[in-house]
């Protein structure tokens, strides 16, 4: 039996979402699957209940800031953790568990690498040049690592190819339709437009609060963030009328994103957000800036819209608001988008593609030729 270990510590969120789906799938599939994590903020207390209880865990403390004493022992762990194990894969996630996964793969080589950035450190243009100079530095050292970087979508891939080198495979991200409920709008006349996720640098909550703050309109058009996270972005939010909930359970935050009217991503940078494929997925006309990622998913006009600045956005929402007919139009052609392109069967194909595994077809499917002897 292959076995297959994922390494993560941004063990929340969009990360936590793919993690969670590819694991549950991949034990179902017949593999022996350990997800190696830590816990932060906003990682769901239930997190467990979560998993198939075959995939099994083992928490080791890695943490999102650089710590280099912290980091030494969190990739000593790392290492030892992985000898006993002894996987065939071993998959990483995101920055720090990618940054100590490559190095660990200097000592410990049996096993095949991968590793999904969720986002490329270096793209962060918030941060500045010279910072982002800093991340692009230290990618292409850590590129020198016997690690197959895995693209989550076409911008993650190229940005890859042209910076860091060619090893790199394209797996998109994807979404399990039984999970997602479908999208009803809000009950009471009131259009909710709204996101889900962690309220940090990234997802640029200070345009989301310069948004609402022009187009809110107490009982008419309200702004929703479902999560919650830096406190300086939370100030900003609500000041500007916008209901953060903090952070809910998964199934809640789910059906709390199906009662929204209008979804919307101000992100900075993304690889591939996972929050606006479930948003698709549940039917939601979606306005996103037009960065890497969400421009691989919206298509201007025909499953929402991409905007550059605020008044980019107001005015698209503006319309939206105004119009329930669009806003299903848009909707539908959404989730008609992503149940095409951006199914779990199709990203699992490509990632057990990627991990040179095959499936192994199981007695009861009906796909199997019964021997020929069989009554």
């Amino acid at each position: 039996m292959t076995r297959i270990v994922h390494v993560v510590e941004s063990f929340g969120a969009g990360t936590l979402s793919m993690v969670l789906a590819v694991a549950n799938r991949q034990v179902a599939d017949g593999f022996a699957v350990h997800v190696i994590h830590s816990v932060r903020e906003e990682t769901p207390a239930n997190w467990r209940e979560l998993f198939d209880a075959r995939v099994q865990m083992t928490q080791l403390p890695m943490t999102r800031a650089i710590s280099p004493l912290g980091d030494f022992k969190a990739g000593r762990l790392l290492v030892n953790t992985l000898k006993q194990l002894q996987p065939d894969v071993v998959h990483l996630h995101s920055s720090k568990a990618g940054a100590l996964g490559r190095i660990a793969s200097l000592v410990y080589r049996g096993p095949r690498w991968f590793f999904s950035p969720h986002g490329l450190s270096f793209l962060q243009r918030a941060e500045g040049r010279w910072k982002n100079n800093v991340f692009l530095l230290i990618e292409k050292l850590l590129a020198r690592a016997p690690v197959t970087f895995v693209a989550c979508s076409p911008g993650e891939a190229e940005q890859i190819r042209a910076n860091l080198g060619p090893h790199v495979v394209e797996v998109h991200n994807a979404v399990d339709f039984n999970a997602i409920p479908v999208a009803t709008g809000s009950s009471d006349g009131v259009v909710r437009i709204g996101t889900v996720g962690r309220v940090t640098l990234a997802r640029n909550p200070e345009l989301f609060a310069q948004i609402a703050a022009a187009l809110g309109k107490p009982g008419q058009v309200e702004f929703v963030w479902i999560g919650g996270g830096d406190a300086e972005g939370e100030v900003a939010l609500r000041a500007a009328g916008v209901n953060v909930c903090g952070w809910v359970p998964r199934d809640d935050a789910l059906a709390r994103m199906a009662r929204l009217d209008i979804y919307i991503q101000t992100s900075r940078w993304e690889g591939m957000p996972v929050a606006v494929l479930e948003a698709m997925a549940a039917g939601l006309p979606v306005v996103a800036t037009d960065v890497i990622g969400n421009r691989d998913l919206v298509r201007d006009g025909l499953n929402g819209y991409l905007a550059q600045t605020a008044a980019d956005f107001t005015a698209r929402l503006a319309l939206l608001a105004a119009d329930v007919h669009a806003r299903k139009a848009l909707g539908e052609h959404a989730r008609q988008f992503v149940a095409t392109h951006y199914s779990l069967d199709v990203m699992m194909a490509s990632l057990y593609g990627a991990y040179g595994v095959v499936v192994e077809p199981k007695v009861h499917d009906p796909k199997v030729i019964p021997h020929a002897g069989a009554q």
